[in-house]
């Protein structure tokens, strides 16, 4: 049985083994993360999904389990969308016996239903419905439970669908008569007052979005007016067990208990009457721009809102207060959109290919992921090492060089697909339940000796802040910070010596606070650090075996040999302080930065982004660094990122932890200064540029390019781009555009450029490329016969009835970004025209010249393209006056 929660599954196993007439951990048990009760007498068994999908890794067939429920299902949570998936899978292949159910009050069963029966699955003939017998006043409702009748419908690929009307009493609904602006912990307080002083007898249950808003509305109740004394009881994930239990546990007085949405589901608080929800939760999202998860505060929708109403019906009528309008309620949306069309996805994607599973984007999912979402988690996989990066350009594997020492695997401890294109770091990072940034980073830990330190370093950076941020101008905070500040090269230090100074007073929280700690982080800290070592524990127990060949060879009997999924040292030995920053880096290489320069805290990062380093880190001199946390936050004229928690890296580290991401390419730059072209030598991690050397020696192509480039920009000018090639250029794009058909290629900005740099080739000097001829580079944009054509189809000058030609002038127009081609102009003398037997035309009689109508005396008059109509109907309107004007001139 899935529970979306960690105190759900506990609570319900202890319930349900408490209806069953056992002990925990008999016929009826749970495992959690850190945490089991089960026994060789367990047959059910209440689990997280994480738990569910580490069985799946250690046993692909669940051999030992016969079903599986999910319940609370509408939660729609990461990994339990995961685990529906696998476990349809293996339903639908190895394991037909295999029983799937889905279960929840507020579900909207039909899709589920469907996505069960498609793909091979067993099409049902039936849909079950739960009646409940009516329950009388005063009876005990335990003592009648629901029975099942099964209607029989049509075929159709849908999984059965069972309804449960359940035994619920009657809540009234009370909403906010208008918006109120006040803080929730404010108007929660003055709900529960009301209840408290006239709404009658029961426990009450307050939703809040996290633990800040928690303490704010327990400490606002505290000052309220009640008319009894009550209990004031915290429950969220992060407290303790006997802490959670407080919620549960009968009291001789009113319980107000203050919960996050851990409370919505599930888990049944008896003695709770009234609901007071704020209709807030905090909610994980994604910034795909900026790289960050960030927890938003966010409207809960109608489908939650029910859930939370329910609590306060379940053993008698109670009340329900909602903190907004009636009107609000209908604009919110009806149900939670899945996470995992929202989160992060590189841990589920790391556990889908080592499940032989390599495309995440058409796997058969309830609801699909963002495609984008899985690309950048498989990027980040491969930037870690994970997983092997496919080669663009042929299709190869790319050789893993990574840290790891290019070993490949043929097997581990998990059965795994042959298809598997995990690296032999990527299947140790699987053994270690956690996002993969802080695996790796462990890893690598266990490698260079100092998996303590870094577990600690885990533990630090995956809660909230231990230390007070220093305000600017808080001379006092800055102050006790700098106690803890003993090394320039990492913002971990000065949080392990914090946190250390915290263990040493034993978590005291009027000292701690005397520091700028948070004593109540640190304990957090302590516990997290101390699981993530358990897990680091069990895993050095297990064996990797590796083979000493290639995959092909491993296929054979060629010898293998096994070593620990990660090495631990169970003492501490003082390793370097270089170790730690390694590993460090080896976690958090996605978020490399550089200085912009020493005089700016701006920093370019890879893939394109762009942060500014917090002013009280520690590392202001290092030029490079790795941010395990980045924060938006509003800026001036954009949103900032703000890069904190920097680890300094040094250059020589990259190629230590990640040769197969440096590349060294040759680039040619103008410098403006010197105005000649110069070679520089760019290292590039990723696509982040991370040192340059300057060459001697300058590529002539190379050279030709980079001044045609910056002649483009507009950084010098030209002398020699006169008229005739400008005209060359116009009527080029005028006949690629009037004649599709015969081929001729635009001359659009990379032509001209591509043109500009086969006239600069083998030139380094600007002044060179000024003086550089330029018709033959652009006469080469086409074939040798094309260039002969161009005559005929756009000539220079056309016949007149004078006997002199006429000059043709070809232009472009602005348009779009672009430039369009123009018909031709001609300017002629208004009387000559008069003996055209038709209009000219160029471009085989496509296109007609523009004529530019003159007076005698050389002024424009009009213009037209089409001079027998302007003849016909627009010089009659003009015949009295131009004759008038000039009486000896003959205009016919």
């Amino acid at each position: 049985m899935l529970q979306p929660r960690r105190v759900a599954a506990r609570t319900v196993a202890a319930r349900v083994a408490w209806e069953r007439g056992c002990k925990l951990g008999q016929e009826v048990g749970y495992q959690i993360r850190f945490d089991d009760r089960l026994g060789d007498a367990t047959r059910i068994c209440f689990v997280t999904e994480g738990v569910l999908l580490r069985w799946l890794q250690d046993d692909q067939q669940l051999s030992d389990v016969a079903a599986v429920l999910f319940d609370e299902f509408h939660e729609r949570n990461l990994l339990s969308d995961v685990a529906l998936a696998l476990v349809k899978r293996l339903q639908q292949s190895s394991r037909p016996d295999l029983r799937i159910v889905v279960m929840s009050a507020t579900l909207d069963a039909e899709p589920v239903a469907k996505y069960l029966g498609q793909a091979g699955g067993r099409e049902s003939e039936q849909v079950g419905k739960w009646e409940s017998e009516k329950v009388g006043e005063g009876t005990d409702s335990t003592a009648h439970l629901p029975t099942l009748s099964l209607s029989h419908l049509p075929a159709f690929s849908h999984a059965p669908t069972l309804v449960s009307e359940g035994i619920s009493f009657p809540v009234e609904v009370r909403h906010a008569e208008h918006l109120n602006r006040a803080p929730a912990a404010e108007q929660a307080a003055e709900a529960v007052e009301r209840i408290v002083n006239h709404g009658g007898p029961g426990d009450v249950l307050v939703f809040m979005p996290g633990m800040g808003e928690i303490n704010a509305t327990i400490n606002a109740l505290r000052a309220a007016r009640l008319a009894e004394d009550c209990d004031f009881i915290p429950l969220h994930g992060d407290l303790s067990q006997d802490d959670q239990d407080r919620a549960f546990s009968p009291s001789a007085r009113r319980k107000i208990v203050v919960s996050t949405n851990v409370a919505e589901t599930s888990v049944t608080i008896d003695g709770i009457r009234h609901v007071v929800d704020s209709g807030e939760a905090r909610v994980a999202r994604y910034d795909a721009e900026r790289g960050i998860q960030t927890l938003f505060i966010e409207e809960i929708s109608r489908a939650s809102a029910d859930q939370r109403k329910g609590r306060a019906g379940r053993t008698a009528p109670g009340t329900c207060w909602r903190l907004w309008t009636e009107s609000g309620h209908l604009n919110r949306p009806e149900r939670n959109t899945p996470e995992i069309q929202r989160a992060d996805l590189a841990e589920v994607v790391l556990l889908l290919h080592s499940l032989g599973i390599q495309s995440a984007v058409t796997f058969d999912w309830l609801d699909k992921p963002d495609p984008a979402a899985v690309e950048r988690a498989e990027r980040l996989l491969v930037m870690l090492g994970a997983l092997r990066e496919e080669a663009e350009d042929r299709g190869e594997k790319i050789e893993d060089r990574g840290a790891s020492g290019g070993s490949s695997l043929s097997s581990i401890l998990y059965p795994l697909s042959s298809q598997s294109d995990l690296t032999d770091t990527g299947r140790q990072m699987l053994g270690l339940p956690m996002h993969p940034r802080y695996s790796r980073m462990l890893v690598e830990a266990g490698r260079r000796g100092c998996v303590r330190e870094a577990a600690l370093c885990a533990a630090l950076v995956s809660g909230r802040d231990l230390l007070t941020r220093v305000q600017r101008g808080d001379a006092r905070s800055a102050e006790t910070r700098e106690e803890f500040e003993a090394s320039e090269d990492s913002d971990f230090i000065t949080l392990m010596r914090a946190f250390e100074f915290a263990q040493d007073c034993r978590f005291n929280l009027d000292v701690c606070r005397s520091r700028g700690i948070n004593a109540k982080v640190a304990r957090e800290v302590e516990l997290t650090f101390q699981q993530v070592l358990a897990i680091a524990e069990r895993e050095s127990k297990k064996s990797l075996v590796i083979s000493n060949q290639s995959d092909a060879a491993a296929k054979s009997d060629a010898p293998q040999i096994t070593k620990p999924l990660i090495t631990l040292a169970t003492k501490t030995s003082a390793p370097a302080e270089d170790a730690l920053l390694k590993c460090l880096t080896a976690g958090f290489i996605d978020q490399l930065a550089l200085r912009r320069d020493q005089g700016t805290l701006e920093c370019e990062l890879t893939e394109g982004r762009r942060g500014t380093l917090m002013r009280e880190s520690v590392v202001q001199k290092a030029p490079m660094f790795v941010a395990a946390a980045m924060r938006e936050t509003a800026g001036a004229l954009r949103p900032l990122t703000l890069l904190g928690l920097a680890t300094a890296v040094k250059p020589e580290w990259l190629r230590e932890l990640y040769p197969q991401h440096l590349h060294a390419t040759v680039e040619h730059i103008f410098d403006r200064t010197h105005k000649r072209v110069a070679a520089v030598k760019l290292a590039r991690f990723r696509d982040l540029v991370v040192g340059h050397e300057h060459q001697r020696e300058v590529e002539p192509v190379a050279a030709g390019q980079c001044l045609a480039a910056a002649a483009m920009q507009g950084w010098f000018e030209l002398p020699n781009l006169g008229h005739e090639v400008k005209q060359f250029i116009a009527r080029v794009n005028l006949v690629t555009a009037a004649l599709p058909d015969l081929e001729y290629p635009p001359f659009d900005d990379a032509a001209s450029t591509a043109a500009l740099a086969r006239a600069f080739a083998g030139l380094t000097l600007q002044k060179e490329a000024q003086g550089a001829p330029l018709k033959a580079g652009f006469a080469a944009h086409l074939a040798p016969e094309q260039v002969g054509w161009l005559e005929e189809l756009t000539p220079m000058q056309i016949p007149w009835p004078t006997g002199k030609p006429v000059k043709l002038v070809y232009s472009e127009e602005a348009e779009g970004g672009g430039r369009t081609a123009m018909s031709p102009e001609a300017q002629v003398k208004l009387q000559e025209c008069f003996k055209l037997e038709a209009h000219p035309l160029v471009c085989e009689g496509v296109v007609p010249v523009k004529l530019w109508l003159c007076t005698p005396d050389g002024k424009r008059l009009t213009s037209t393209c089409d001079w027998p109509h302007w003849k016909a109907h627009e010089w009659p309107k003009q015949k009295a006056a131009v004759q008038k004007k000039f009486p000896s001139v003959t205009f016919a």
